[in-house]
């Protein structure tokens, strides 16, 4: 649980990007609470703090400032807990890096990396996993990140209900989508199956500390 960034100020979020309702969809300006969310993140049933980052996707100047400062308080909340970051990092890989570099200690996964190989290289030196959706099975963009990274520093998502994988680009993502994930993955480093579901499983489990 956690505040993700687009939630800290009020905005429009257009309907292409998040469906036939997103027109009557805006972020609430909220303001991270630390000792609320400390409460309730306590709670052995709370896995992670997230989705908390950066998103510089249309961003307006003053929202910045406050996506920076929800997302320091977040990783500390996650040092104090000892609990891993699900992070939601967008056109900001650079700045948040710099963040996570001045706090060591914090860890967790990057959700859907769309980063560059360096970038990815980055976050896997400070002990960050990264997640990929469904569009690593239409564009091949990511593909030596996927190969060059560790198989144990990699997890698989869907980000329901969007960007579909292939075949069902254009239809509404479902969970149970992310084994063409699995498989797309599997294909990029040339295992088995098998093999990667049961690993990228585990990387899930570890990541929760689900033992």
């Amino acid at each position: 649980m956690g505040l993700h960034p687009i939630h800290t100020s009020k905005s429009y979020h257009d309907k292409d990007e998040l469906g036939p309702e997103g027109n009557e969809f805006t972020s609430r300006e909220e303001v991270f609470d630390y000792d609320f969310y400390k409460k309730l993140a306590s709670d052995p049933k709370v896995l992670a703090i997230g989705e908390c980052g950066l998103d510089y996707y249309r961003l307006e100047p003053e929202t910045a400032a406050k996506q920076k400062e929800s997302f320091i308080a977040q990783i500390e909340l996650a040092l104090e807990l000892g609990k891993p970051l699900m992070l939601h990092i967008r056109n900001a890989y650079g700045e948040a890096l710099e963040i996570l570099r001045a706090r060591p200690g914090a860890r967790g996964d990057v959700h859907f990396f769309a980063g560059t190989w360096d970038e990815a290289r980055e976050f896997l030196d400070l002990g960050f996993t990264l997640s990929f959706t469904g569009v690593i099975t239409f564009a091949r963009d990511y593909d030596e990140i996927i190969r060059n990274t560790p198989l144990d520093m990699i997890l698989s998502e869907t980000d329901c209900p969007y960007v579909a994988p292939a075949p069902f680009r254009g239809k509404r993502n479902e969970p149970s989508y992310v084994s063409e994930v699995v498989k797309k993955i599997a294909e990029i480093k040339n295992l088995d199956f098998e093999i990667c579901r049961t690993a990228l499983l585990q990387n899930a489990l570890s990541f929760a500390n689900i033992h």
